[in-house]
């Protein structure tokens, strides 16, 4: 069989009655409308499928790498948190938990199995940024999500910590994501910072390093990252994972900033190899 890439072909073989496609998607999240996408892989077998989950305020989506995944027999559901691109809802950090925990149930019902060829089982959680964080922490508590990977990961409850020592860094946060509050909805830069403060040590992932390595867990960083800098999000979790020696863990760093602008071509050749190899 000829060779292909999902990173930069189209597929060489396409089933045309159960043809690849793209579908808009509504379900409930604590009574409030989430707007989505579902992208469809080819074939009439049921598919494994990915939550790629966007950060604050979302402007990138990564659907460049939802359609590699797509390519590569994934299934793939981006959605928008309540409050934010349509969503119904006040945006806040915590609904990124509990929206997550609705779209699943969303993607285990028949409904959906029966209309998007849907294998349920087999969930992978694929997240940026803040994503990152969401997908992290929720796969601690759901043990069947075992396959869990983070790009330019957040660590909330790090963050948090400082927020709340340093009154100068607490300023700059408020500048820095001021811009990015008009792009949801019924909140401000205070609440957002402030609920970081609330929950500085529920949403620490240090907190949770023994439930993750148990994960099949991949972590991409960007080595000039200003918005979830190395230091604080990235370098002490990957240290804490080697302290107690976590076998199935992978960690790259990526020579671009936050958005991995100059690297999107890499970044997608690591996370598609990385699915060839995952396991259920």
């Amino acid at each position: 069989m000829k060779y292909f890439d999902p990173v930069t072909q189209d597929p060489i073989y396409v089933n045309n009655r159960y043809s690849s496609s793209m579908r808009p998607v509504v379900f409930e999240s604590n009574g409030c409308k989430v707007l989505g996408t579902l992208l469809l892989a080819s074939g009439e077998e049921l598919h494994p499928v990915i939550i790629l989950l966007h950060g604050f305020p979302g402007n990138e989506t990564n659907m460049d790498l939802a359609h590699v995944f797509r390519r590569q027999g994934f299934n793939v559901l981006i959605f928008h948190y309540r409050g934010c691109w349509g969503s119904e809802g006040d945006y806040s950090w915590k609904n990124l938990i509990e929206d997550l925990d609705a779209a699943i149930k969303f993607l285990r019902t028949d409904e959906s199995k029966d209309l998007y060829r849907i294998d349920s089982k087999k969930i992978i959680l694929i997240g940026y940024s803040m994503g990152g964080f969401a997908a992290m922490y929720y796969s601690v508590f759901h043990k069947e999500i075992k396959n869990v990977a983070s790009i330019a990961g957040f660590n909330p409850g790090a963050f948090g910590e400082i927020l709340e020592l340093s009154k100068e860094i607490y300023e700059h946060s408020l500048d820095k994501i001021n811009f990015a509050t008009q792009l949801v909805k019924n909140t401000t830069a205070e609440k957002l910072l402030n609920e970081l403060i609330e929950y500085k040590n529920e949403w620490n992932l240090l907190n949770y390093v023994s439930k993750l390595s148990q994960k099949n867990l991949l972590l991409i960083a960007a080595e000039y990252d200003s918005t979830a800098p190395l230091e604080i999000h990235h370098i002490p979790l990957v240290a804490a994972l080697s302290l107690i020696n976590a076998e199935n863990f992978v960690q790259y760093v990526l020579g671009c900033g936050h958005s991995f602008i100059d690297k999107r071509i890499e970044l997608a050749r690591i996370i598609s190899n990385w699915l060839s190899r995952v396991e259920f």
